[in-house]
């Protein structure tokens, strides 16, 4: 078998990730790279992906109602796809997978664990940084999800064995996988950032922003809560042509837009991205607690004003792992949040937060 490997990616960041993985830790190997319709805009950068040949193969799957439609089924129904992961690979896949020796993945979902059967005993499974989630959650515990039970879909537990995490010692999640460095970014990688320029057609931010928040999936993630209202708090404590919100690739109606909190011109490309190219230092950063805020010190080493909202969200970002996240998030603040970083707990503290960083710009 070749000494070939495959990488699985379902979001912008994990884009991002991905090239970074294949330009440090594989760049002598043969890497094929599977974009799923988990976030639909990542079909709009095989293009520009396919011409800069990083990759031997670019292949795109159509997985995300299929991830729907038997994550949260009955026996029977996990049992159906399991026994037709070859045809349901001929239907949803671009391209005919190749033999690997190692697939790298972020997410546990059904299409990954279809993978883990196709390649049983095969080939080694290494997960990869997904954001915090993959400090936090053990995502194989039995008694965390009915399909973790099914003895076809907890194969893959057998063939994970390492989490590559930008920060390792920050982890704090249970279930004995092993947690190894992956090579972070720095503003100094020109070769790397020039290629992951050209594969999202990086755009310059607006320089007039000097708010930006940074809206999360719970939309996407059918998370209720009053990330909205905090974002119209927000809002209402700065100039207008100041304050843009980023929206998640994942949330497919542009709530903010529609409620004239932000316009449409900001770029889809990852948050990180702006951080490598552009001089952000005298920007304020907002958000409940996406992983974006915090990439900024963990993975890139730029501090940059932050807000994190938390502490005023009414909703549960995990579900069963907030507490958890709270002790990330607290661990995280002790190590690497010194300046630049602030956690209010009021709504009073939260405007006179912003206000204080208004006169800073």
């Amino acid at each position: 078998m070749k000494n070939r490997a495959l990488i699985v990616v379902n979001s912008t960041y994990q884009l991002l990730t991905a090239v970074n993985i294949k330009y440090k830790l594989l760049k002598e190997r043969e890497t094929d790279i599977l974009l799923t319709d988990v976030t639909i805009q990542l079909k709009d950068y095989i293009g520009n992906l396919k011409e800069t040949g990083v990759f031997s193969k670019v292949i795109y799957g159509k997985t995300f109602e299929m991830n729907q439609k038997y994550s949260s089924g009955n026996e029977p129904e996990i049992s159906e796809c399991f026994q037709k992961i070859d045809s349901l690979f001929r239907w949803n896949l671009s391209e005919k997978l190749e033999k690997y020796t190692e697939v790298y993945f972020a997410n546990y979902d059904v299409f990954v664990r279809m993978l883990a059967c196709k390649f049983y005993e095969e080939c080694e499974f290494i997960a990869y940084e997904d954001g915090f989630s993959s400090y936090i959650i053990d995502y194989l515990d039995l008694g965390r999800a009915k399909i973790n039970e099914h003895l076809e879909a907890i194969k893959i537990k057998k063939m994970v064995k390492k989490v590559l995490l930008y920060e390792p010692r920050l982890a704090v999640r249970k279930g004995g996988l092993q947690n190894i460095q992956l090579p972070k970014i720095s503003r100094d990688d020109k070769e790397l950032i020039q290629i992951l320029n050209y594969i999202f057609s990086y755009q310059k931010m607006n320089s007039q922003y000097k708010f930006i928040f940074l809206e999360q999936s719970f939309r996407a993630d059918g998370i209720k809560g009053n990330d909205i209202e905090l974002m119209e708090e927000c809002r209402k404590c700065v100039e207008r042509k100041e304050f843009i919100v980023k929206t998640h690739p994942r949330n497919r109606i542009n709530i903010p837009f529609e409620r004239g909190l932000s316009c449409k011109d900001i770029d889809n490309a990852p948050w990180e991205l702006f951080l490598l190219n552009e001089d952000l230092e005298d920007k304020t950063v907002i958000t409940i607690c996406s992983n974006a805020a915090l990439t900024s010190r963990i993975v890139l080493g730029i501090e940059i004003n932050t807000v994190m909202l938390y502490e005023l969200y009414n909703g549960k970002v995990l579900w069963k792992e907030d507490l958890i996240l709270k002790k990330y998030l607290d661990k995280f603040r002790k190590e690497f949040a010194m300046e630049k970083y602030y956690v209010p707990r009021t709504i009073y503290e939260l405007r006179n937060t912003i206000k204080f960083l208004g006169e800073q710009v």
